[in-house]
């Protein structure tokens, strides 16, 4: 007689049964993942944003706070050798100007290199600028569209110092600071060279852009930096700075190696912004008032010419100064990565006001506005009033 086989299995039952619990240990075990891709990207995006605040920022901060150091006794767009630079022999407040002696740059040229001594003019857009202001068509030169910020153009603040002792420049490179040397029968310390330095956005090429940013416009925040000697010296004097290659000067008051591409401080910058603090101090036949005011360059340079139209008519009796004695900086900074998932913010406060970002870039980024108040040398704390 034949044995019975006896075939057991799942019910149809159980397999539902079993068939929702994988379903639902599945969906657990991809929110786990998500939410840690999603941590990650988040954690990835704030170590790039902390990263412009300790390495990028703060070594901007520190040059700023050296700007004017053995400069002028002022520090305005008229005195030659301020520490703030908004004017050269070919650009001025006004223009023919009132006095073209009196501009930050009076006689120093541009274009010096290791082998050769350069001559040519400071232009404006190698100048502290903002907004509408003239700009150059050199590759390097500031461009004030530069931003992914709706209505708001970019800044470039530039400014010098006297190197204090032997140390390096914001790309680097090495700058020679105050040295003896012998003049006849006695050792005289010469100062050190000044450092001239620029800071502005430089858009990415294409070719260079991440794959997460090549369909939106990229920006960094770059410096140029140059060197010179205000002190004129003979060739034996020049031959003295000489400590390595970068210190090697061809010419007195002739800035060498300023005006190229110059090196990346923060990459990833949508915005970069200025705002000079100004000391007004207003002298009238019965009172002398004084305050501090915020403008940006261009209403700074605006402000000027009103006061000079005001000032020149012969029935005047106001007499204005305006000295810069800070300068407040503002930086919209991006994550390298865009966030898993969801969306950053759109809309920032900068200097005080709503922004919101241009269709040039994407919200798919942490982002982070950066804002710092530097005092300059020699400043003092006075009443403010708004722009």
């Amino acid at each position: 007689m034949p044995h019975k086989i006896v075939q057991s299995g799942f019910s149809l039952i159980e397999l539902m049964i079993a068939l929702t619990l994988g379903l639902l240990i599945s969906a657990a075990v991809m929110q786990v993942y998500l939410t840690s891709i999603k941590t990650s990207s988040v954690q990835s995006g704030g170590t790039d944003i902390l990263e412009a605040s300790i390495f990028g920022i703060q070594s901007i901060e520190k040059s700023v706070r050296l700007s004017n150091l053995g400069m002028a006794d002022t520090n305005n767009p008229y005195t030659p050798l301020a520490g703030v630079v908004l004017t050269s022999d070919t650009s001025f407040v006004t223009s023919p100007p009132v006095d073209a002696s009196k501009n930050n740059m009076n006689g120093i040229k541009m274009g010096g290199s290791k082998s050769a001594a350069g001559n040519t003019d400071i232009k404006s857009g190698y100048l502290t600028r903002s907004g509408n202001q003239a700009t150059t068509n050199e590759n390097n030169a500031w461009k004030a569209s530069n931003s992914n910020v709706t209505n708001l153009k970019s800044s470039q603040l530039t400014i010098q110092y006297e190197a204090p002792q032997d140390m390096y420049d914001c790309e680097g490179t090495l700058v020679r600071g105050p040295i003896e040397i012998d003049r006849g029968d006695r050792l005289e310390m010469i100062p050190g060279q000044v450092v001239i330095e620029r800071y502005f956005l430089s858009k990415v090429a294409q070719n260079s852009k991440s794959d997460y940013e090549s369909n939106i416009e990229s920006y960094e925040l770059r410096c140029d930096a140059g060197r010179y000697v205000k002190e004129s010296l003979n060739a034996a004097e020049l031959a003295a700075q000489q400590i390595n290659d970068s210190t090697i000067l061809q010419a007195s008051r002739n800035i060498r190696d300023f005006g190229d591409a110059g090196a990346v401080v923060i990459p990833r910058v949508d915005y970069f912004g200025v705002l000079l603090g100004v000391e007004i101090e207003e002298v009238t036949s019965t009172a002398t008032s004084v305050t501090l005011r915020y403008f940006t360059p261009e209403q700074y340079m605006e402000f000027l010419k009103v006061i000079e139209a005001a000032e020149s008519v012969p029935s005047s009796t106001t007499s204005t100064t305006t000295d810069i004695i800070s300068v407040k900086l503002s930086a919209l900074v991006r994550a390298d990565r865009p966030l898993t998932g969801e969306s950053g913010a759109s809309n920032f406060e900068i200097f005080g006001e709503q922004k919101s970002l241009s269709s040039s870039t994407s919200n798919a980024f942490i982002r982070r506005v950066y804002e710092s108040n530097i005092m300059l040398r020699n400043s003092r704390a006075i009443k403010e009033s708004s722009i």
